[in-house]
């Protein structure tokens, strides 16, 4: 009888540290900004790393696809967040990028770090809308100008939820862009330094002098690419309900 109670105590706690099959590995998001505060001018970093973002601009409080979501107006609403090694990626890092967005112009950065201003501080990274408010791009500039950049043959801004992922493979030396689960474009990726490794700072919905209108929801930053099967989790679940973390931080969940 004892023999049987330690057994099931044993196997009752095994099923309580496992994680399901599709957890990401929290040592993987780098910052996830859930936007579920619902008031309030800072949007939080729920990844643990202290990434906390400054709402700058008045940006508005409304759903969002997984509870709430902040509402940019196109004209001078956008989120800044210091400078950090977890919001920069360094050589040989691969990473990947994810959102929804819901809006009719992506007129500045979707999310980027090294553009938020008029002077470009390289090497950077952007998930922007490549000249055209339609669409969506991911480039990247390394110190030497030397670019990588895709652009996205699916119109993102037609006032419906769209999840984006941009992913960067380091091994592959490949970028890609998916839109609603599907790979929509990729191209070569340039590996002789990292992104976003200067002290700028990240910045959601601005570049330059550019913002973007519409709502934006759930974003990730991930030090790894993104498998199919992982990117489909965080579209369909949602980055927090994916991950082996709490919005308290580095916890698990299970």
């Amino acid at each position: 009888m004892t023999i049987m109670r330690l057994g099931l105590l044993g196997l009752f706690v095994t099923c309580l540290f496992v994680l399901p099959a599709n957890a990401l590995d929290d040592n993987n998001i780098m910052g996830m900004w859930l936007f579920n505060e619902g008031n309030g001018n800072t949007a939080e970093d729920s990844s643990g790393n202290g990434n906390d973002g400054k709402i700058n601009g008045g940006a508005k409080w409304v759903d969002g696809q997984f509870g709430k979501a902040l509402e940019f107006d196109g004209t001078d609403d956008w989120v800044e967040v210091q400078h950090s090694d977890t919001v920069a990626f360094k050589k040989g890092t691969s990473f990947s990028i994810t959102l929804h967005y819901k809006g009719s112009k992506v007129g500045g950065s979707l999310v980027g770090k090294g553009y938020e201003d008029t002077t470009q501080v390289k090497p950077w990274y952007l998930l922007w809308n490549g000249g055209q408010d339609l669409k969506v791009s991911l480039y990247l500039r390394t110190s030497a100008d030397i670019n990588s950049k895709i652009d996205s043959t699916v119109n993102v801004s037609d006032e419906k939820w769209h999840f984006i992922a941009a992913i960067a493979d380091a091994d592959a030396k490949k970028i890609s862009l998916w839109i609603d689960g599907k790979k929509d474009n990729e191209g070569p990726l340039n590996t002789d330094e990292g992104y976003g490794t200067s002290e700028s700072v990240f910045h959601i919905a601005r570049h330059f002098d550019r913002y973007t209108k519409g709502i934006i929801d759930d974003v990730g930053l991930f030090n790894i690419a993104l498998s199919e099967k992982e990117m489909n989790t965080v579209m369909n679940e949602g980055i927090e309900a994916a991950a082996s973390v709490d919005a308290a931080g580095k916890l698990t969940t299970t």
